[in-house]
């Protein structure tokens, strides 16, 4: 064993093990405060020397090496409490010595610790007494402290006299300020403490054994404080200002985290500068502070540093602050990161995305209206992920990748906003079909919900080529979903179709030409969805064309172009088995070609014509043809627009449809429901009575072939309502007599039904007709020719 300097044990050891650390801890303890105490007796007998040789005896408890950093700490708590009763005392001045002579005084003790801790002890209390120039007794304590090199009794020797000169500083508006120094004096003893701490800080790392390197990092780490209060006190000097900070105080922390070459000490103080200095310091200092980052050690975490800075810029902006366009603050980081990135090679992909995501915000925030700032953004990351294509699906880079994308969409709200950017999409083309679908909904919700229109076909161009995973499939794997989520999907892919809008019809149209590309790749399963309100908006135009045809004399030509652009869309979904819905389809057309009037009954016919040979060649169900009979019944019904030749066509043609319906009850409905087409209260072209009065006998006679009774009386009343429609509005077939005789077939018939109770509700059913009919007689003579047997 060797004595160094310092006069303490040398020899390389390990630490003890923790149950040896807790004993030599708690002996030390106690001899701290038994020397402790003896001192405060001295000191209240007023012996001071005696008292000076107890607190040196405490002190050369902290001389120790074998405890770890964050026992050494405790115990250096116990000795500080002790010293500030040491350094209360000589500055109550009871000794009746003078400082200077105790200053020298303390020089003399035997062990270079205690005698440093005495001394900055007697020079706090020198400075605080004013008997010599704050100045001189700083730099002087902060030189002579080099004494002490050993890395743990170093560091908190240095702490120590951070702590007790913490309140004597030359400043402005200190009692120190003038003949005791200035700020300059403490910038400097602060700056010269700080890189000495670093040093001894950084140089723990390399105590123990190379097992304990873990432990022993962590342990240093716990320490991290005692360096970063130096900074923070700089921070806190009133007569630090801007200019102070640039051309001194900066300069020297960047020079010293620099060169210690240590990736603790860089990370924790790169972030300690960020965090204790104004943001306006930050905004004159960018391009030293960014310049500093492209030089760190590998292992540093450039992400945390950069993204703390730029978020403190994007408070400060949000604050109300303004940052002056001189600074040009979004160019020197979007250089700078990019000079970062190119030298710190080993950077993860996902963390240059982060870092691009809080430069996003920042140049949101300051500056909104930069558009191609954003753009920039995009293009930088497209770069990035294109040069590490194989980090594109690792689940941190996809990530970061979408709150890159979303965040756009959550800030600007506007899609018309986000569709101006040239390079978002070149980031979408990096991510799996999942997440390019979620990206995709997060898109088409943004648009719903808060973009009025969408009023140019480069527009819709781009939205649905950035939203194609919502509207084409890549797999067949990728179809696999609930069909609820689905349905919901694509309903809401439907719903941008009512934002396409402009006062030009023809631009509108050109809007609606290229969506119908895009929404047409979906296949039968979406289409039925997306192509829908797509026929329906051009049925919109069309009418509304027709209501510009005193201004615009080419109407006629765009509303058919329109037509046949619906006529197009509806075939192509008739050929993917929506039969159904093309029917409906096809009859709602040819309603929008009546409202356009006589120039459109070819078209009109053309469309009703396809509803039934889609009828004829694919409506297979009972039900579905029902259905489908009565919509074009109705449909029929309501047109105008035919020729007397082409109206016969289409309700022959309808009424043998009716006739072969399968089902008794349903080909009973369907007649009767066949007589609207043959007379129309309000039209003098559709009044053939005696059609009417055929279809009916027709309708009676399929309803008496039917078994069952129940149902075969439930017939016959609908058919006596449908009579009295007819006779309540004068049809001439239809006269009293003829229900009075269908009243009596119906009582007739009335008697073979059984005592079931669906039995009952269909007399029920029966009987509040006859009941209308005998109220109608109280009012209308016509009535009260009919006859009903007697309840």
């Amino acid at each position: 064993m060797t004595a160094g300097a310092n006069g303490a044990p040398t020899e390389k050891r390990e630490f003890l093990t923790d149950e040896e650390q807790n004993k030599a801890l708690h002996d030390a303890k106690i001899v701290v405060k038994q020397q402790g105490l003896a001192m405060q007796r001295c000191l209240d007998q007023n012996n001071l020397m005696e008292a000076l040789k107890h607190a040196s005896n405490f002190i050369s408890e902290l001389r120790t090496s074998l405890l770890s950093p964050k026992n050494y700490y405790v115990l250096y708590i116990e000795a500080f409490d002790q010293l500030r009763n040491l350094e209360s005392y000589l500055l109550e001045e009871k000794h009746g010595k003078k400082m200077a002579e105790l200053y020298e005084l303390v020089q003399y003790a035997g062990n270079i610790l205690p005698r440093l801790y005495l001394l900055v002890t007697v020079g706090s209390a020198y400075i605080k007494l004013k008997e010599a120039p704050a100045r001189d007794v700083l730099r002087d304590l902060v030189e002579m402290c080099r004494g002490i090199q050993h890395p743990t009794r170093g560091l908190f020797l240095r702490t120590y006299l951070s702590e007790v000169t913490k309140d004597k500083l030359p400043d402005i508006g200190s009692e120190y300020e003038g003949r005791g120094g200035n700020t300059k004096d403490s910038v400097e003893f602060i700056l010269v403490n700080f890189t000495e701490m670093n040093k001894l800080w950084v140089r723990m790392q390399h105590q123990g054994s190379a097992r304990e390197r873990e432990r022993r990092e962590l342990e240093r780490s716990e320490l991290r404080l005692l360096v970063g209060k130096n900074i923070a006190r700089l921070s806190q000097l009133e007569g630090v200002d801007l200019a102070t900070y640039q051309k001194l105080v900066l300069p020297k922390l960047l020079e010293q985290i620099n060169s210690c070459k240590d990736v603790i000490a860089q990370q924790y103080l790169m972030e300690v500068i960020i965090q204790v200095f104004p943001d306006d310091f930050h905004l004159h200092t960018l391009d030293a502070i960014l310049q500093s980052c492209a030089t760190l050690q590998p292992g540093v975490n450039i992400k945390s540093i950069l993204v703390g800075l730029m978020d403190r810029l994007s408070n400060y902006v949000a604050r109300g602050e303004n940052i002056s366009p001189e600074l040009r603050v979004f160019e020197t980081f979007s250089s700078k990161i990019g000079l970062i990135v190119e030298q710190q090679k080993g950077i993860p992909t996902e963390d240059v995305l982060a870092i691009e995501a809080s430069l996003l915000n920042l140049s949101i925030s300051c500056y909104p209206d930069k558009l191609d700032y954003v753009d920039t953004i995009f293009k930088f990351a497209s770069d990035v992920l294109a040069a590490r294509k194989e980090d594109g699906s690792k689940p941190l880079v996809v990530k970061q990748i979408l709150h890159l994308l979303n965040t756009p969409l959550d800030t600007f709200k506007n899609i018309l906003t986000v569709l101006r950017l040239q390079n978002y999409h070149l980031v979408i083309q990096y991510l799996n079909y999942d997440s390019r679908k979620r990206v995709a909904l997060n898109i088409t919700r943004t648009a719903i919900q808060h973009t009025p229109s969408i009023g140019e076909a480069e527009g819709v161009n781009k939205l649905l080529e950035w939203i194609s995973p919502l509207i084409q499939s890549e797999s067949p794997q990728q179809e696999i979903i609930d069909d609820d989520d689905f349905a919901e999907e694509q309903n809401l892919v439907a719903s941008l179709v009512h934002l396409f809008e402009n006062k030009d019809p023809e631009q509108l149209f050109a809007m609606y030409t290229v969506a119908r590309t895009h929404l047409s790749k979906g296949g039968p399963k979406r289409i039925k969805y997306l192509l829908v309100p797509l026929i329906f908006r051009a049925l919109r135009l069309a009418i509304r064309l027709k209501r510009t045809e005193e201004e615009d004399e080419g109407w006629l030509q765009k509303a058919q172009k329109v037509f046949v652009f619906a006529h197009e869309v509806t075939t192509a979904l008739s050929k993917t088995e929506l039969h159904e819905v093309s029917v409906r389809l096809f009859l709602q057309c040819a309603q929008a070609a009546n409202t356009c009037g006589d120039s459109f009954e070819t078209i009109a016919y053309e469309f009703v014509k396809e509803a039934l040979v889609i009828y004829e060649d694919h409506i297979s169900g009972s039900a579905a043809q029902l259905n489908a009979i009565v919509l074009i019944i109705g449909t029929l019904q309501s047109l105008s627009i035919f020729s007397e030749d082409n109206y016969e066509t289409l309700t022959t043609k309808t009424a043998l449809y009716a006739s072969k319906l399968l089902k008794v009850p349903d080909r009973c409905r369907a007649i009767y429901l066949v007589t609207h087409l043959f007379w129309t209260p309000n039209s003098e072209q559709k009044k053939d009575d005696k059609r009417v009065l055929e279809a009916i006998r027709k309708a009676i006679k399929v309803a008496d072939t039917y078994l069952d009774s129940a149902v075969k009386n439930d017939l016959f009343v609908e058919i006596l309502n449908e009579c009295l429609y007819y006779f309540e509005n004068a049809c001439e077939s239809i006269t009293a007599n003829y229900v009075s005789g269908l009243i009596a077939l119906i009582d007739a018939k009335s008697q073979e039904m059984d005592t079931s109770e669906e039995a009952f509700r269909s007399k029920q059913g029966y009987v509040n007709t006859l009941n209308f009919i005998r109220s109608k007689k109280e009012s209308d003579p016509r009535y009260g020719e009919i006859e009903i047997k007697s309840s």
